[in-house]
């Protein structure tokens, strides 16, 4: 098995051809996959995050969600190694350039732990044991491990699924992952 370095190095250069186009064709397939999903259906509230250029785009899923009259968030930076699920109206407005050149809300309106039930999460590399490998802050491990409540889904381009990943103790694992191809589900061992 490879190292987390040298995955993450693999990761990020396979994904840097992949174009605006290609992460939203694969990030609306992939919402079309997840809105399918129990889970999906059975939450009340999703957090999904703002993508970056080499990310899959989920978009889709926070649209699918209001039209279900879900509540959505993504997050935001507090601290270092600290972010809150910020609750969102929108994809466009309130938005503004935040911490690494990432979309964040400008509005602080926390959506509490206990209301979250879905995290859509993403990562570097994914394994089909529900294993992810972040980009190495932490950001999420934390706030999974605080949010327990929450089923987690990976959501990843295909090519991002690989058969294993390293991971340690604090690595947080996610409850299922879908891509613009498949869905899968796990068993949490620290769950």
């Amino acid at each position: 098995m490879n190292d987390k370095t040298t995955i993450r190095n693999e990761m990020k250069s396979a994904l840097a051809g992949m174009s605006p186009e290609q992460a939203a064709i694969a990030g609306k397939q992939a919402a079309e996959i997840l809105v399918l999903q129990r889970e999906f259906t059975d939450a009340r509230s999703v957090m999904i995050f703002l993508s970056i250029p080499g990310e899959i785009d989920p978009r889709d899923i926070a649209r699918a969600a209001w039209a279900e009259g879900k509540r959505v968030a993504v997050p935001k930076i507090r601290a270092p190694g600290v972010m809150d699920a910020i609750e969102i109206r929108s994809l466009v407005d309130g938005l503004a350039q935040g911490v690494m050149n990432i979309s964040e809300p400008v509005d602080n309106i926390i959506l509490p732990a206990d209301e979250l039930d879905l995290i859509v999460a993403p990562a570097l590399a994914f394994d089909r044991q529900g294993n992810r490998l972040g980009r190495g802050g932490g950001y999420y491990d934390r706030f999974i491990n605080q949010h327990s409540g929450a089923l987690v889904c990976g959501v990843a381009f295909d090519v991002q699924v690989l058969d294993e990943v390293p991971a340690q103790p604090h690595d947080e694992q996610v409850n299922m992952l879908v891509t613009n191809t498949e869905f899968l589900r796990f068993n949490r061992n620290n769950r």
